[in-house]
């Protein structure tokens, strides 16, 4: 190339950069700013179907893009103009192609909206601000209705930032802000993706959002457009990847994940508080979902929370007044430990109270199963349970749990109390059988108080706001049966000497051993805090023990009228049809921890017979829920013998021994083991007489936390 020819190509080069400079710097002064106002406030109206004002003068600006601010920009909303307007901004900032616009054609590259104030309400009748149905994007088709996306329209890239929006339902009475918008959405033209990605805070939560459709055109068309969307914040973690469509309504499918450092904090967050119950922290769920209008499906969940593994389905339905939640899940092993104990600081579980509004917040039907569920110090076998709520009740059913040798099966069910709505009537329904109470005894209530196999029948009911005030106010029934057991730490040997020989005898030496018994049978009733056993039978060799007590759970104390029988046979059966060789009549009277024990005049009389043995030494015939507050004789000895004693002691009614004996009750209570020489300055009555009375409150507040499952058991 020669030295001319390359000055003419430089020349040329600097000729079109000054052309093009020229016309740069005379844009402003070429272009009419209200045609280009009118134009770009037109084009939006086009698109959305709604009206746009524009109240500032355009500025129009050459660095780095070419570009038309308006100031003072509002959509006007779909309900009308009494309405706030959907979309109001301090300025609106229009990046523009240079050429087509030197050319009169008004082609946006960009839409940078400033500080952007967004109303999205919904009137009763159901009408929507955001309604688009009119423009040119989004439109109605007239045969059946569906939205429809218009092909080919050019729309560009929108930009917000300072943005805040306000949502409002007039139905629902809902209402939420959202602050600190900052968002690209990118939809170049409906024939191409479209993407959005930002963040903006919500309830204190700075989220961030990433979406994706691949195919917008064929999602709002009927057909399936790949979609990818992510939600995030320190909080929580949400994911989802599959397809999307608009048959009669938006449906989604594919995978979904979740997870969350706080499921306690994650439900308070979207107003869902769960109070001070234990547990719910780190929680994760991947499933297949399938979402159509306002009903979603999971299949093929994995469920994790608090270190617990269950797998299943669940499917949510929004489309009643209450959401109904439906789902079955299974698991290898279920720790529920945690949520029966309390959060520090908090109200106790027992004290906390129950709201009828939480139980009608949705309908629940839930069911679930496990080889194993631990609770605490207690261990269950293979177990599965039900919950269901409907309109403010509750329904929770413990179909079989396989525990110590034995099984439980158990329901309870609560609903408004009829007298008074604003209480909660609980039904309490349980039963065992098989159960290895020495098993139980020692890893359930931390207490070592007898051993035997176990049949025990329950139903109770109560009323309050509380697991405290159902315990005080409840009322029933209960029966126990225990055979091939040891009483723990009351000598039955010991008793039977202080009674034939009106001896004096140590508090130790009563309880320094523990007594075998072939069959111990119990039934009895609650009311007004008071267990009233209605019929109690021990036999134990040739030997029956046998009576009824009263205890008072408000004030721990016992009154136990009781005869000890004495039987040339050894068999239970024999014995509850036989009349007895010789019988001891007694009585316990006074706290649980230190009763008086008075030995009543020597009887020959006939002891009481059952005629119908279920088991042995227990009668056919078990009072029920309507029976409560009828005491039910054991059996109906001779006049003689069911003699009431007088309240002072006579000489034929002494106490035995110098000491107050602690009584029969002790199966309510668990005191330090006793040994044959005590070791210690400490006698093992004085260890019972300051430990019994908050062992028997421990072990009675032991069955509360767990709800249905631990009373029954």
């Amino acid at each position: 190339m020669t030295p001319t020819t390359r000055i003419r190509i430089l020349w040329a080069i600097f000729a079109v950069l000054a052309l093009a400079g020229g016309l740069a710097a005379a844009s402003p002064y070429l272009i009419n700013t209200r045609v280009a106002k009118k134009e770009i406030s037109k084009q939006i109206s086009e698109w959305m179907g709604l009206p746009v004002s524009v109240r500032g003068e355009p500025v129009i600006t050459v660095f780095p893009y070419l570009t038309v601010k308006l100031k003072d920009v509002e959509v006007q909303s779909n309900l009308g103009r009494s309405e706030p307007p959907l979309v109001s901004m301090e300025a609106l900032r229009v990046e523009m192609h240079w050429l087509p616009l030197l050319l009169g054609n008004y082609e946006v590259r960009r839409f940078n909206l400033i500080k952007p104030t967004f109303e999205f309400a919904r009137d009763k009748d159901g009408n929507s601000s955001w309604d688009m149905t009119g423009g040119s994007i989004v439109t109605t088709a007239p045969d059946n209705g569906r939205l429809t996306l218009a092909e080919n329209i050019t729309l560009g890239r929108f930009w917000i930032s300072g943005g805040k929006l306000h949502y409002r339902d007039e139905a629902t009475g809902q209402d939420e802000n959202i602050d600190d918008i900052v968002l690209q959405f990118e939809w170049p033209s409906t024939e191409e993706r479209a993407t959005i990605e930002g963040r903006f805070d919500w309830r204190g939560q700075p989220i961030s959002l990433m979406a994706r459709s691949d195919k917008p055109t064929e999602l709002f068309g009927g057909a399936l457009s790949p979609l990818t969307a992510e939600i995030s914040s320190p909080l929580f973690e949400m994911k989802g990847d599959g397809t999307a469509g608009t048959m009669a309504n938006l449906q989604l499918e594919g995978d979904f994940s979740f997870k969350t450092s706080s499921l306690r904090d994650f439900l308070g967050w979207i107003d869902l508080p769960v109070g001070s119950v234990g547990g719910l922290e780190e929680a994760s769920m991947t499933a297949r979902a399938n979402f159509a209008g306002e009903s979603v499906a999971f299949s093929d969940l994995s469920l994790m929370l608090d270190g617990n593994r269950a797998d299943g389905v669940i499917q949510l339905d929004f489309r009643r007044d209450r959401a109904l939640v439906q789902g079955t899940l299974a698991g290898d092993s279920l720790d529920l430990t945690p949520y029966f104990g309390n959060r520090e600081g908090e109200v106790p579980l027992v004290d906390q109270p129950l709201s009828l509004n939480d139980m009608g917040r949705a309908d629940l039907d839930i069911r679930l199963s496990a080889n194993q569920v631990v609770m605490g110090s207690m261990t269950l076998g293979r177990a599965a349970a039900t919950l269901v709520t409907r309109d403010q009740q509750m329904s929770f059913s413990l179909g079989e749990a396989y525990v110590y040798g034995g099984r439980i099966e158990a329901s309870l069910d609560m609903r408004p109390a009829k007298e008074n709505s604003q209480l909660i009537n609980a039904h309490l329904r349980g039963k065992t059988n098989g159960l290895l109470a020495g098993s139980f005894t020692r890893e359930a209530l931390q207490q070592d108080l007898l051993t035997g196999t176990a049949l025990a029948e329950i139903d109770i009911q109560g009323e309050g706001r509380s697991l405290m005030e159902l315990l005080n106010t409840s009322q029933g029934t209960a029966s126990l049966v225990l055979t091939d057991g040891e009483f723990k730490r009351f000598n039955l040997d010991g008793l039977q000497d202080a009674l034939e020989l009106k001896e004096d005898i140590a508090s130790d030496t009563l309880y320094a051993k523990s007594s075998r018994f072939d069959v111990l049978s119990i039934r009895g009733r609650m009311d007004d805090r008071i267990l009233g056993i209605d019929g109690i039978r021990m036999t134990s060799g040739n030997r029956a023990l046998v009576g009824t007590a009263d205890l008072d759970l408000e004030r721990m104390t016992l009154d136990f009228p009781g005869t000890l029988a004495l039987y040339n046979t050894a068999d239970p059966a024999s014995q509850s049809t036989e009349d007895p060789v010789e019988a001891f009549e007694f009585r316990l009277k006074g706290p649980i921890a230190n009763p008086t024990l008075t030995r009543r005049a020597k009887s020959d009389s006939q002891q009481p017979r059952d005629q119908d043995i279920l088991a042995p030494g227990v009668p056919a015939t078990m009072p029920g829920a309507s029976e409560r507050g009828q005491r039910q004789p054991a059996a109906e000895p001779s006049s003689e013998a069911t003699k009431e004693p007088e309240e002072e002691a006579t000489p034929d009614e002494a106490p035995v021994g110098q000491d107050a004996l602690p009584g029969l009750g002790e199966d309510l209570a668990a005191v330090p083991p006793a040994t044959d020489a005590p070791d210690t300055e400490q006698s093992s009555f004085e260890a019972l007489e300051e430990s019994v009375g908050e062992a028997a409150k421990k072990a009675l507040e032991s069955l509360l936390p767990s709800g249905s499952d631990d009373n029954t058991q």
